[in-house]
């Protein structure tokens, strides 16, 4: 896993403690097969967006979160990615980096008022 302190990509991070909560929920019960395939889906899309970082699908976001931040939207934001994280795997999927940004995008938006 990565050092929060060497990445830049909050998102990334999010996603592998996400990815190890999984995997203690898998060491409790080696039967728990969904938590398994969500912890590495996890794992998959922490990867994939650090290679998204500088593309203007990435900075839009970013772009999102700063005006978010200015207008005290961003503790709505935060909220909305921890449940939509946990829930990746059991009801809801993001299929690679490029799609989780997109929904982020989207919950951006409707916390802004505009989506």
């Amino acid at each position: 896993m990565s050092d929060p302190d060497e990445d830049d990509c909050v998102e990334a991070t999010e996603l592998e403690h996400a990815a190890e909560w999984r995997l203690r929920k898998v060491d409790a019960d080696p039967t728990d097969t969904r938590s398994a395939a969500a912890a590495a889906q996890l794992q998959k899309l922490a990867t994939e967006l650090r290679g998204l970082t500088d593309t203007p699908l990435f900075v839009e976001y970013r772009c999102m979160c700063n005006w978010l931040g200015e207008s005290d939207g961003l503790s709505e934001l935060v909220l909305r990615r921890e449940d939509f994280r946990t829930m990746l795997g059991f009801g809801v999927w993001a299929d690679s980096g490029e799609g989780y940004i997109r929904a982020l995008i989207e919950m951006a938006k409707e916390t802004l008022g505009t989506g």
